[in-house]
């Protein structure tokens, strides 16, 4: 598996360009320096949770903005691959959910990037009105967080046993080569908050929008 189990790779390109175009001010995560190394070195074909992160965020993406993708696929005469938006977003999910396999919670290398993935997931579910998925994923994006506790600043972790716990990597962590000893790092735990406050925000918000549609 590799990002072409979703689309050809001059698309794929420019819809990473896309996401930290429009979705990532929104959404400020992952670390966008350390992505685009690691998908300029093709990390997805090596790295199946970062390609399952990227599968999720061009998921979000094409949820979020349905009209941008299909114009880049119209512009290169490849919009027969996609009838619509919709089977667009169902193959990143496919190719995400058989990235991430069974039993992918239990992984002794789970990061704070693992809980990037899971937000993206329900940030796909609230954009297409699938309300049950977008809770079950930002509820799993905060259980990532809070298990690996990478929120949580060297000063607060009082304990040794609670720092071993925390696995998740920093801007060089997208290569998942095993478990950090010790506290997370300033960017580990800087995108943990974030993932954590824009969970908070879209619960709300989409609290807001079901009662709404009830």
């Amino acid at each position: 598996m590799s990002a072409d189990s979703i689309c050809t790779i001059d698309i794929i390109e420019l819809l990473v360009n896309d996401f930290f175009t429009y979705i990532h001010p929104l959404c400020p995560f992952p670390h966008e320096q350390s992505f685009r190394e690691a998908f300029r070195k093709r990390e997805d074909y090596t790295n199946r949770p970062f390609l399952a992160l990227l599968a999720s965020m061009i998921g979000a993406l094409v949820a979020s903005f349905p009209r941008k993708p299909r114009q880049h696929l119209k512009a290169r005469g490849k919009d027969h691959m996609f009838p619509n938006a919709m089977s667009l977003v169902n193959r990143c999910q496919q190719v995400c959910t058989a990235a991430r396999g069974a039993g992918y919670l239990e992984r002794e290398d789970l990061n704070v990037y693992d809980a990037a993935t899971s937000y993206f997931l329900g940030l796909i579910g609230a954009y297409t009105f699938r309300w049950r998925q977008m809770r079950l994923y930002f509820s799993e994006a905060l259980s990532i967080i809070r298990g690996l506790r990478s929120h949580v600043s060297a000063e607060e972790q009082s304990y040794a046993q609670l720092a071993s716990m925390s696995s998740a990597s920093g801007p060089n962590g997208l290569s998942h080569d095993g478990l950090r000893n010790g506290p997370p790092d300033y960017i580990t735990q800087e995108l943990s908050r974030r993932i954590f406050w824009t969970v908070f925000v879209g619960l709300r918000y989409a609290s807001g929008c079901h009662s709404l549609v009830q």
